[in-house]
């Protein structure tokens, strides 16, 4: 059992606030009431890998009996017994994954009930990182739905509709993570997404902090638990929506660019992030790659170091691989702020957490497994693409260099699992190739694999390329 699971109850019964509903007895003396405790409305506990989940449900009930029933959605009605000083507490175990209204009613006045609509069993992911994690949209966004609610624990404690700002500072409980600059975000379109792929609710429970390099999200090891830091308020706020999450999304890494962080340290600490958390909570780290960025305040060489930083996490399995977002023009900025930048972010964020999180069909970004010169006018790149095909058609993006100095490239098509250039003239080795590196691909068509995802291919800097026939 995690360390963090075993404090539910207690953190529950701390945090949470009771409704009352006041009636008089039959008989004309005193009050009867019922109160619930848990759940509230837009609650959504975690199901288990199988799909199931277990609905805790407490309260009391005074001047009723012992005597009263519960049912969630269309269930019916089941008989449970107070506790001699009126309270109770009992789990709806093994419930499918679903969102539907619970009732609570005196099993003897059928008129003294309680309900709490949008109780969910499905995902919830925490939101850590910095400012694209927190969000700094110009505008809102909403999710969509046809049948289900999005759910929000927010930073004030309160389960709540999911709404834009996601990480808005109104009665911040932790002041730690409190960011007043926090605006649109991309989170109520990953909502949108994701709950139309698995057909069950989803809430987010927003900890990001802009500006935060990664050693503050670090676990401090001679206070893990504390609410003064940034890792410890996320593990409060864990315990407080149940003790288990689907996976903590992290997306951060900007300000270690700026600082110059060596890509083995930001990976190290990369490292230790996610096995804490798997410690803690039982959570995977998905950690997303940074993308664009401004030219005064950024290098390439930092950013380039972070991004390669992300990927070898991704590769040695020390975090699962978030979306690849390089290719996104933000426009001299490093904040997804407009809403068809948020969009393609949010869609691929989905197609992470399909992958990597819930195991699902979805295809894998390509990835450069050789790149060869044939000492005239062609280098050719091939790509892994998981059996699948490039979609076709010009490509940009790359940067072939020949002993460091740029070459032209007259043209770049895709073909199958390859990518041709043709250059203006022969060119002299060594050579290199890149993508994704600084701003070079920022806006432009960069290859992508051929599925309605379009994912594009991971960052590469410097990558050799090597004669034909060596």
């Amino acid at each position: 059992m995690t360390r963090i699971k075993t404090a539910f109850v207690l953190v529950l019964a701390t945090l949470v606030v009771a409704v009352a509903v006041p009636t008089a007895h039959a008989a004309g003396v005193g009050v009867a009431s019922l109160r619930i405790v848990s759940p509230h409305a837009y609650q959504v506990f975690q199901r288990d890998d199988g799909g199931h989940g277990d609905i805790l449900v407490s309260g009391r009930a005074v001047g009723l009996g012992r005597h009263l029933e519960v049912r969630w959605g269309g269930e019916p009605w089941a008989p449970f017994t107070c506790r001699s000083d009126g309270t109770f507490a009992l789990q709806l175990g093994e419930r499918p994954a679903g969102q539907a209204t619970l009732k609570v009613r005196s099993a003897s006045r059928h008129d003294i009930i309680i309900s709490r609509p949008y109780v969910g069993i499905g995902d919830i992911y925490v939101v850590a990182g910095q400012s694209n994690a927190s969000g700094r949209g110009t505008s809102p966004n909403w999710y969509t739905n046809p049948v289900m609610r999005a759910a929000l624990f927010g930073n004030d404690d309160r389960w709540k509709e999911l709404i834009d700002p996601v990480d808005g500072v109104a009665g911040q409980v932790d002041r730690v993570s409190a960011d007043p600059q926090a605006g649109g975000s991309v989170w109520p379109l990953l909502a949108t997404g994701l709950m139309a792929a698995e057909n069950v609710p989803v809430a987010f429970v927003p900890c990001a902090k802009g500006t935060t390099p990664i050693r503050r999200w670090v676990e401090d090891a001679s206070a893990p638990y504390s609410r003064s830091t940034l890792y410890g308020s996320m593990l409060r706020r864990v315990r407080a929506v149940g003790g288990r999450v689907r996976a903590v999304l992290f997306w951060q890494g900007e300000a270690d660019a700026r600082k110059f962080t060596p890509q083995e340290t930001y990976s190290a600490a990369l490292r230790s992030l996610s096995a804490a958390l798997a410690q803690d909570c039982g959570a995977p780290l998905v950690a997303a790659q940074i993308g664009d960025f401004d030219t005064p305040r950024y290098s390439p060489q930092g950013v380039d170091a972070i991004r390669l930083a992300q990927q070898q996490a991704w590769r040695a399995g020390w975090a699962l691989a978030g979306p690849v977002l390089y290719d996104i023009d933000l426009h001299g900025g490093a904040h997804f702020t407009r809403w068809d930048e948020e969009l393609v972010a949010a869609r691929r964020w989905a197609a992470a957490i399909l992958a990597t999180v819930l195991r699902r069909e979805v295809p894998s970004a390509p990835t450069l497994k050789s790149a060869r010169y044939d000492g005239v006018l062609t280098v050719t790149l091939r790509f892994d693409c998981g059996g699948a095909s490039l979609r076709p058609g010009q490509a940009g993006g790359l940067v072939l260099r020949a002993a460091g100095e740029p070459v032209q490239v007259a043209a770049a098509v895709t073909s199958g699992d390859m990518v041709l250039l043709s250059i203006a003239a022969p060119a002299h080795p060594p050579l290199t190739v890149s993508l994704g590196s600084g701003r070079e691909s920022a806006g432009q068509p960069v290859p992508v694999e051929g599925s309605p995802w379009a994912l594009p291919a991971e960052v590469f800097v410097d990558a050799p390329v090597v004669m034909s026939g060596e």
